[in-house]
């Protein structure tokens, strides 16, 4: 009975926090998005052994602190390891191995790490966070406001367009459609998805303009930026990540 039962996949969930109450989700929304961008372009420009192992570790202590269950992880298709397989071969063919290894592990480990900060940030805490983090380039004379307004809209239409993409596959599965044997068929039910999921975006976008329009501006009062203490040790231990890469890796 196991052996036939049809195992269920598990989705791919981007930007959906994981409830918990730990230390990491209490640290401030634009402190974790400052601490992936450091350590990425650290172990970018030192991709060493060394470098990934650091990485490695600042991971399991986020996921470990963060209490991240198992279920999160998306299945992976069989595709990916069978591409991963050949690309293998290939590099140990041509010795190229070694680097193919850390790419890899590279690629891993930057997904991984802006997986964390999906999984412990609230997209109102994120949003909340843009002004901050964009307020440099006001030196620029950069139109910020309209960025962190585009940024902010486009954040918070993201649940709106998966819970849409949620119900157009439901209705696909309702009708019975039977499965696509050939790559022609595959291109022509992306587009027929894609084309049905921008329709409805379209329409919710153009419903929110008239509701923005109808309320018209209005002056919105943030809450003052307070950085506690998990704020502070994620700093350093992040700047110390970052050291250890640059001179041992």
């Amino acid at each position: 009975m196991s052996r036939t039962r049809t195992r269920q996949r598990r989705p791919v969930i981007v930007l959906r926090p994981v409830p918990r109450e730990t230390p990491l989700h209490r640290v401030w929304a634009g402190t974790k998005v400052l601490s992936a961008a450091a350590l990425s372009v650290a172990v970018s420009f030192a991709p060493s052994w060394t470098g990934l192992a650091i990485l490695l570790a600042v991971l399991v202590a986020g996921v470990l602190v963060a209490r991240i269950p198992r279920g999160v992880v998306p299945t992976i298709p069989w595709w990916v390891f069978a591409v991963l397989a050949v690309g293998l071969v290939l590099n140990a063919a041509g010795g190229g191995l070694t680097a193919y290894v850390r790419t890899i592990l590279l690629g891993v480990g930057l997904l991984v790490l802006a997986s964390l900060v999906g999984w412990t940030t609230r997209l109102s805490d994120l949003v909340d966070a843009l002004p901050v983090l964009f307020a440099p380039l006001r030196l620029l004379r950069l139109p910020v406001d309209e960025w962190v307004t585009v940024c902010a809209l486009a954040l918070r239409m993201l649940p709106t367009v998966r819970a849409e993409m949620r119900v157009l596959f439901a209705a696909r599965k309702v009708r019975g459609r039977t499965g696509i044997r050939n790559p022609a068929g595959w291109w022509q039910e992306v587009a027929d998805s894609v084309g049905a999921v921008v329709s409805v975006s379209m329409r919710q976008v153009r419903d929110l303009g008239d509701a923005l329009s109808v309320r018209g501006p209005r002056s919105a009062t943030r809450p003052p930026l307070r950085l506690r203490l998990g704020d502070v040790v994620t700093v350093l231990v992040v700047a110390g990540a970052c050291t250890a890469i640059t001179v041992w890796g």
